[in-house]
């Protein structure tokens, strides 16, 4: 049966070939395509597989992968109509917001994002004399209430005559597809063609997805696809002819069709996943109402999901794009926005810690004469609000979000000078670049820096340099055919002649759809020569579920740990006669502070964690709460965002032994923390709480801050009981406070 399905895939992929679209000077001649016109504002060359396998490990005009992984992808679960709603609200006087709003917890948009806060998905609408321009489209829960949103935003869909897509994923297709399909109905058959610019990425996988197929590349007859390059004006945003729509590229590893657009007029820069958070704000509100005090975490708690795995990329982005805070004057044409004095922007830099630095260039080439021109984007680039794809638009935090921003990035950056870890991932679905976000943000709280590299996009050199300025490295892979793709293989004949890398600890992880045996090909190369791992191999089949991500933030922060104690261990090597330096006096006098000795537990949908706990006090009596204490790089940190519910068990004095014994050990990633102690479940949340505790509180999180290595959580007791009145609550004495 294996072998007919090899076989049936085989038959696929070789179609898939035959039907792949040539590319000639820029213009693609598959008859798929419908007869539609690409023109590219920089010339894509044409390269032969001989001579470029050995230096990149991708080709440029290749299909994405997404063609050949095992499985169907997983089908969301439908949602009910009171899930999705939108809104169309003005954020300036010719720009629109087209906000679909989700506040149930079912709608995840990346996978491995733990915050149930809701989300939106925005769009943006951009009227002038002479365009009409879309910028992006939803998530494909969203793809029938978007369409009849715009249709009544507009006196007909066939004025619609730019669309602009900062990142285009497999999710938001059906979204494109029937925005396609309404705009042919309602437009006549002398209309213009619908001009859609994109990154280079997101052309292939337009082509792939759409382009291919005989059923859905009619949609593309009457569009005009523009590859941009990074400074390009696009489309026009003004009554003035200098007023134009200009796009940078900013790519990460996650996201490499990212692009921004700016827009001069109105001093706009719609930032698509970057200063985005998935929060829904309340209803007709598109503005940060609150401030950085209602959407300050969910800023950062994106960042460090999205972003942090990539801070260099990021750097780069910020650098290219050096944003300056400017005031709104409507109607004001660029010429006179970039007369902002040189030292104005010098004081706006130097307030936010953004001292330009010399960007580079992402360009793919020179272009060709066509009707997309550049513009120099060697000055600063002035703004009054950030409209990010998810999220509220900042506006009165604008300041406070780029400073912070700048802040994030370089702490990252500064974090990989002492030590860090390299995540490498190829991915077709979306599925195994899950499994590496979730173990790149575990390592991060694992106090290491992490760099996620996409095989997809990297070339052999960038490979080895990640190896030698790392001191681990994890590899994730789905499974083709019954083997790792060629773009991982690669890599890993890489990684194995690397003369340091075999002193390093791995990992190896991968999704697949029937068997995969990528993961044990991965595992056997390197153990065979002579790896050590950190964790064991992770597996997952088709989408993972809450458990599986938390496992793999769990495999992240063992890695780190790991690392860290090869560091240390490297420094007291250096220096046999050194001893530990005695703890401080107020590092003595902290010790003396006791707390009380309790275990929490939390749980989400599959996921739970539990730890020992004595850094919790009470908080206040009306409504009864109480804070809590938590390391970062504590696996149960995860489950207690925002909104999460945990369960507190007060441990009995005389009672603590067996319990500390069972939870003060090493846990390995995914072992459960509560096996051999006695639980029964809480009445209301239904998590475990130890039969020997004399009370127990059921709680949920109302806010969170940082307290240096600790994040400190505010929650409300929302049921408790005492279960023995005799017992004493067990104290935790310590006599140092520099650790536990």
């Amino acid at each position: 049966m294996r072998v007919a399905h090899r076989g049936h895939r085989q038959d696929a992929r070789a179609s898939a070939r035959r039907s792949t679209p040539r590319l000639v000077r820029g213009v693609a001649c598959s008859p798929a395509f419908g007869g539609c016109a690409i023109v590219r504002s920089s010339q894509t060359a044409v390269q032969t597989r001989r001579g470029r396998k050995a230096t990149q490990l991708t080709q440029a005009t290749a299909a994405p992968l997404v063609t050949s992984e095992l499985g169907p992808a997983p089908t969301p679960p439908p949602l009910d109509p009171v899930d999705v709603e939108y809104e169309v609200l003005s954020v300036a006087p010719n720009v629109k917001m087209l906000r679909g709003v989700c506040r149930s917890e079912r709608l995840k948009y990346e996978v491995e994002y733990g915050l149930k806060r809701g989300t939106t998905d925005n769009s943006y609408l951009v009227t002038s004399p002479n365009a009409t321009v879309l910028i992006d489209v939803p998530y494909e829960a969203y793809a029938q209430s978007f369409v009849s949103c715009l249709q009544s935003s507009l006196p007909s869909l066939d004025s619609l005559t730019h669309l602009i897509l900062t990142q285009l994923d497999t999710k938001a297709l059906p979204s494109l597809e029937a925005l396609l399909a309404a705009r042919k109905a309602a437009a006549p058959p002398s209309a213009a063609p619908l001009t859609v610019v994109l990154s280079n990425p997101a052309l292939r996988l337009l082509q792939s997805s759409l382009g291919e197929k005989a059923d859905k590349a009619p949609l593309l007859s009457s569009v005009q696809l523009v590859v941009a390059r990074s400074g390009a004006l696009v489309a026009p945003c003004g009554a003035a002819q200098e007023d134009q729509l200009q796009v940078i590229l900013t790519p990460t590893p996650r996201w490499p069709d990212l692009l921004v657009v700016h827009d001069p007029a109105n001093r706009l820069l719609f930032s698509s996943k970057l200063f985005a958070a998935h929060v829904a704000p309340p209803r007709g509100e598109a503005m940060d109402e609150g401030g950085w005090e209602a959407f300050g975490d969910d800023w950062r708690f994106y960042f460090e999901c999205m972003l942090a795995p990539s801070a260099r990329q990021a750097a780069a982005a910020l650098d290219k794009l050096d944003l300056v805070p400017a005031r709104r004057k409507p109607g004001t044409a660029p010429t006179r926005v970039n007369k902002t004095s040189a030292a104005l922007r010098s004081f706006f830099r130097g307030l936010l810690g953004l001292e330009r630095k010399q960007a580079v260039t992402q360009e793919e080439g020179p272009a060709p004469a066509t009707t997309t021109t550049t513009s120099s984007s060697s000055s600063p680039l002035p703004v009054c609000m950030l409209l990010p794809m998810h999220g509220p638009a900042a506006s009165s935090s604008l300041t406070q979000l780029l400073r912070e921003y700048r802040g994030w990035v370089d702490e990252q950056i500064k974090a990989a000078a002492t030590s860090c870890a390299a995540v490498f991932y190829a991915s077709a679905y979306g599925n195994t670049a899950a499994l590496a976000q979730a173990i790149s943000r575990g390592i991060t709280k694992g106090g290491v820096a992490v760099e996620t590299i996409n095989l997809e996009l990297a070339s052999l050199d960038e490979v080895a340099e990640a190896v030698k300025r790392t001191q681990g490295f994890v590899l994730g892979s789905p499974t083709l055919g019954g083997h790792m793709p060629t773009q991982v293989s690669v890599a890993m004949g890489a990684i194995l002649r690397e003369p340091g890398a075999k002193a390093m600890p791995c990992g190896v992880f991968g999704s697949f759809g029937w068997s995969g045996e990528a993961v044990d090909e991965m595992e056997g190369r390197l153990r065979d020569a002579g790896f050590g791992f950190a964790f064991d191999s992770i597996r997952v089949k088709f989408k993972p579920t809450a458990k599986d991500l938390l496992l793999c933030e769990e495999s992240g922060r063992a890695l780190a740990q790991s690392i860290r104690k090869r560091i240390k261990s490297r420094e007291l090597s250096a220096a046999p006669g050194s001893r530990a330096l005695a703890a401080s006096g107020p590092q003595l006098a902290m010790g003396r502070v006791v707390g009380s000795l309790s275990v929490l537990t939390a749980r989400d949908e599959d996921a739970s964690s539990a730890m020992l706990a004595s850094w919790i006090s009470q908080a206040s009596f009306d409504p009864p709460g109480l804070t809590v204490a938590v390391k970062k790089d504590r696996a149960i940190e995860k489950l207690l965002i925002v909104g999460g519910k945990f369960a507190v068990s007060m441990v009995g004095e005389g009672r603590e032994k067996p319990v500390m014994k069972a939870l003060t050990r090493p846990f390995s990633p995914g072992e459960d923390r509560l096996a051999g102690l006695e639980t029964i479940p809480s009445p209301q949340l239904g998590a475990p709480i130890l039969k020997t505790a004399n009370s127990f509180m059921e709680c949920a999180v109302v806010s969170r801050m940082e307290a240096g290595d600790h994040m400190l959580m505010y929650a409300q007791v929302l049921d408790g009981k005492v279960l023995d009145e005799n017992v004493a609550t067990a104290v935790h004495h310590r006599k140092v406070g520099n650790h536990y």
